[in-house]
């Protein structure tokens, strides 16, 4: 099979395609033919070495949408010729082949295109899982979403849209602010040379938000805790600006005794009815036309360093995808 192949840690221009041999499923296990991966931030930092899951040499890439090829002793749930979607943490997506636990794999109903149903899984089900779970949004509530146009912002702003909450949207610059507004945020702040804890602060008459999801990280997480509500609760989910290290809990008094939570999708996806859940009412959402998945780029596997460079670059919006 054709393969991208991580040979060492370093900058993405190394990664090669290469023949490798085609896996076997083991027990438990299914081999899926794939026909879209999709591109994470986290992808970056796998290839790089900043976040190690596999020493090199190693195909990188954690989601993708595809086809049943094989079924391993013990697979029950999942049929050959079926199309499927997961998202397995150990990368290995980008390549013709993969073989994945059967658990986390997803059946896509009819009607979904693969496309979407890779769009759906890691961003899809990081923005179900922050506005149902990590910060619980309802009807009336509001919510500062950071990286509004990006793969899980778009997705979280619709999300909460879906959940009835008013959302303030932070983007970067203002064709990122008109595709926040078709997306439905009720307030969208550019955070181009705009002080955003004011700006939300006039947004909301000086109260704050219910819940601050924030993805940027080292660069934000000071205004986010203040631009929480009164015992509301600030969500630090990403670092694309860098990790955050000591964090000064001060700040959550000051800010109203809030509460500050830094989750991992890992602890959302735990089992598979986890999975069943959180992309049933996604599929759901989406075919009944209130989850509208964007997709942002497309590249061969020859233009997995192309897309690595991209996500890392914080400019895109949408889901980045590998047409395998």
């Amino acid at each position: 099979m054709r393969a991208a192949v991580v040979s060492e840690f370093g900058p993405f221009d190394a990664i090669r395609v290469q023949e490798l041999d085609t896996p076997s499923a083991g027990d438990g296990e299914v081999v899926v033919r794939t026909s879209v991966a999709g591109v994470n931030f986290a992808d970056a930092g796998m290839v790089t070495g900043a976040a190690r899951r596999k020493e090199p040499p190693f195909v990188p890439g954690v989601e993708a949408s595809g086809v049943v090829e094989s079924v391993g002793a013990g697979v029950t749930e999942l049929s050959v010729g079926q199309r499927v979607v997961y998202w397995n943490p150990m990368p290995a997506a980008f390549a013709e082949f993969a073989v994945v636990p059967g658990w986390r794999c997803v059946a896509i109903p009819e009607g979904v295109s693969d496309e979407a149903a890779v769009t759906l899984m890691v961003q899809g089900t990081t923005a179900h899982y922050l506005a149902m779970d990590s910060a619980p949004l309802e009807a009336g509530m509001s919510c500062l979403v950071y990286a509004a146009a990006g793969g899980v912002g778009h997705l979280l702003v619709q999300v909460a849209n879906q959940l009835g909450a008013r959302v303030i949207a932070v983007v970067g610059n203002e064709g990122k602010a008109g595709l926040a507004r078709e997306l439905g945020a009720d307030v969208v702040i550019d955070r181009s040379g705009v002080d955003i804890l004011e700006a939300v602060r006039e947004a909301t008459d000086g109260e704050g938000v219910d819940a601050v999801y924030d993805a940027v990280g080292v660069a934000t997480i000071e205004q986010s805790l203040l631009a929480t509500k009164r015992r509301g609760t600030c969500v630090l989910y990403g670092g694309a600006s860098g990790p955050v290290g000591v964090l000064d809990s001060s700040l959550m008094q000051q800010a109203g005794s809030i509460f500050f939570t830094r989750p991992g999708l890992g602890d959302y996806l735990r089992d598979a009815e986890e999975y069943q859940r959180r992309m049933g009412d996604l599929f759901a959402w989406h075919s009944a036309g209130a989850l509208t998945p964007r997709m942002g780029g497309e590249w061969g596997l020859e233009g997995v360093p192309e897309a690595l460079t991209a996500i890392a670059g914080g400019g895109t919006t949408g889901k980045l995808l590998i047409r395998v």
